[in-house]
């Protein structure tokens, strides 16, 4: 067998493995999201106002993502330089240790000012776990599939997204069915608990992935980078322009419409929280549906025609998604959060996986990827901030809601002037000096240079 070209087993490991480390950075996220939204005000900040301490424990969960960028920075660099592999551990243990520490954390009740001190401080030591694990999924899946079945392979890890949301969810839903005291006093704390367990099952199955061949055939012939992320800036700066600049529709969706959605329905709305929680999960489980779908129609039709198609698809939906939210009708409500959600956005996700790993070499690649992804991270996280904010000061949901296309938008045009990506054949020894698409059918001379 060449030694490029790995075997199903191989392929299925280390898609179980990415899918699993998704599931569980996600389900860390989004638990947490949860808890901002329905405890974490009255906990930790008691001495503020009902919206006030909403507010912040929204910027808790924002600064995270603030700190997201500087794991990715710090790890996706051993995911080109050690291994792909050795990367994904560290990122989950420290990952899923943060998220069980949190569900152990005492209340401002209890310890006082130690208390959001404290939560803050999980909180990023969470997310800097967290930085580096979907670029180093997208690197691990892309690299073990086929040209031909790339986009199908590399989407699978999106899948994890959703399945931790709605395992996210589904607890916390089964969590808020407790009455109202025992919900505040131990019921919120059993979702963080469980990520102790579920950084076992992930640490299990991870070590039983191996190497990817490309980042084996690096090494072998010795052309890893000592310096990824100076080789990238140098040699992939416009592509690494194109997607950062992509992915911000999907950085600001995914808040909006699994985070803010549920503020805006509890909150604004009077809605009881079932509702909108209810709604998140129908869209994630019609968007396990969507993915696949979505990354075979990449792996047929091209990245940029799906990316667009959904990007477009949510421009011309989003001001219709809160008219149907404020209907305040149950079944409008989930049918505006799978159409926006597990449709919309899942499709762009989706496309994104192939596109953006066949946009970067692959000496660079782990770090090009998180790079992309991490640099809109902060926005992401301070989304249902700023909405909750845009809304309160506006009055009406038209300011989010032109929050959102301004970045849709922007998504749009940065797709648009990206090369299409369909095709590429990974090489292990060459670095695209223009910052074009990687498109190769002839091998062409390697880029010298002091870094290798």
């Amino acid at each position: 067998m060449n030694k490029t070209t790995p075997d199903r087993k191989r392929q299925s490991n280390a898609v179980t493995s990415s899918v699993v480390g998704t599931v569980l950075e996600w389900y860390d996220f989004y638990i947490y999201g949860t808890a901002a939204t329905l405890v974490f005000g009255k906990l930790f900040f008691p001495d503020l106002s009902p919206v006030a301490g909403t507010i912040a424990a929204f910027a808790t969960y924002g600064i995270g993502f603030v700190f997201k960028p500087l794991g990715g920075v710090l790890l996706s660099r051993y995911g080109d330089t050690v291994g792909r592999k050795n990367m994904m551990l560290y990122s989950l243990v420290v990952m899923g240790l943060a998220t069980g520490l949190i569900g152990l954390m005492p209340t401002y009740a209890q310890i006082g000012i130690f208390a959001p001190i404290g939560l803050v401080l999980l909180r990023l030591v969470q997310s800097i776990g967290a930085g580096a694990e979907y670029g180093g999924a997208m690197t691990l899946v892309s690299e073990y599939s086929s040209q031909k079945r790339r986009g199908l392979m590399s989407s699978l890890p999106v899948m994890g997204v959703s399945l931790g949301i709605l395992l996210g969810t589904g607890i916390f839903a089964l969590m808020s069915m407790l009455p109202e005291g025992d919900f505040e006093s131990w019921g919120w704390r059993i979702p963080f608990l469980l990520g102790f367990s579920l950084v076992g099952v992930g640490i299990y199955i991870r070590l039983k992935v191996d190497e990817t061949p490309a980042f084996e055939a690096l090494r072998s012939e010795n052309k890893i980078s000592r310096s990824p992320l100076k080789l990238m800036w140098s040699t992939q700066r416009r592509n690494l322009l194109i997607a950062a600049g992509a992915r911000s529709a999907d950085a600001v969706g995914s808040q909006l419409f699994n985070v803010f959605a549920i503020v805006y329905c509890t909150t604004h709305l009077g809605l009881p929280p079932y509702v909108g929680l209810t709604g998140v999960m129908a869209a994630n489980l019609i968007a396990l549906l969507v993915i696949p779908s979505a990354g075979m129609l990449s792996d047929r039709w091209g990245r940029r025609p799906v990316f667009l198609g959904g990007l477009a698809f949510l421009a011309l939906f989003t001001f219709p998604f809160f008219w149907m939210l404020e209907t305040r009708s149950f079944p409008m409500i989930v049918i505006a959060l799978v159409l926006a959600y597990g449709l919309g956005l899942k499709t762009i996700v989706s496309a994104s996986g192939a596109y953006f790993a066949e946009l970067f070499d692959t000496r660079v690649r782990t770090s090009a990827i998180s790079a992309a992804r991490n640099v809109s991270d902060p926005l992401s996280g301070f989304t249902p901030l700023i909405a909750t904010s845009l809304l309160a000061a506006a009055g009406s949901y038209w300011a989010v809601a032109v929050f959102f296309l301004a970045f849709v938008a922007l998504a749009i045009y940065c797709v648009y002037i990206g090369p299409e990506t369909k095709g590429t054949a990974f090489s292990d020894d060459e670095i695209d000096t223009t910052g074009n698409a990687l498109v190769r059918s002839e091998p062409r001379a390697a880029v010298s240079g002091g870094d290798k």
